[in-house]
């Protein structure tokens, strides 16, 4: 074999390693069809078919599988899975499986140009977005249009995280009260 296949060969197996996604191991408990997303302070706590997702030091009693880290000026998203930590430049997406669920976790630019996160859980079931600095109330509308087919958004209101549902035509903020737990199922697209 000639240097330059060589060559391309390490690369495409390079390339191969980057793109297969962390394999987390599945739980012995029933998986649930729906999720839940419940405000703590100025995190949130993500559950999902099995996947339990700490958002801004979010506490939560077992250990989240995934634990993320809002961007700050100049700085990337932080993502954290057991010993594992990455930086998630804008632009960049890290992809996870746990059981028979996938997610996906993008960094993209925000409205205010700071990396906000997408959460793209399954084949397509449900998106997340979670920007890294508050959003004034009449530019809620625009979320739908910078991160289309978004289905929820953990927005940052009064210093803590609440849930605002996109696509429904109408800003209706949960979370405010940050116990209740905002529930939602599969979408079909």
């Amino acid at each position: 074999m000639g240097k330059a296949a060589m060559a391309a060969l390490v690369w495409w197996t390079c390339l191969a390693a980057q793109a297969a996604p962390l394999r987390l191991p599945a739980g012995k408990e029933p998986v649930a069809q729906g999720g839940s997303v419940t405000a703590s302070a100025q995190g949130a706590l993500i559950r999902y078919r099995g996947w339990l997702l700490a958002v801004d030091d979010a506490a939560s009693e077992p250990m989240p599988d995934v634990l993320l880290t809002s961007a700050e000026a100049g700085q990337a998203p932080q993502l954290r899975v057991g010993a594992m930590q990455r930086a998630l430049p804008v632009w960049s997406a890290f992809e996870l499986v746990k059981g028979s669920t996938r997610l996906r976790i993008t960094a993209l630019p925000g409205p205010d140009e700071v990396a906000a996160l997408l959460l793209d859980f399954g084949d397509g079931d449900y998106r997340i977005v979670i920007p890294a600095t508050g959003i004034a109330r009449p530019a809620y509308p625009l979320l739908t249009q910078r991160f289309p087919g978004a289905d929820l958004a953990l927005l940052l209101h009064d210093g803590r995280r609440v849930m605002l549902p996109l696509g429904s035509g109408r800003a209706h903020v949960f979370g405010e009260e940050q116990a209740a737990p905002y529930r939602f199922t599969k979408i079909k697209r």
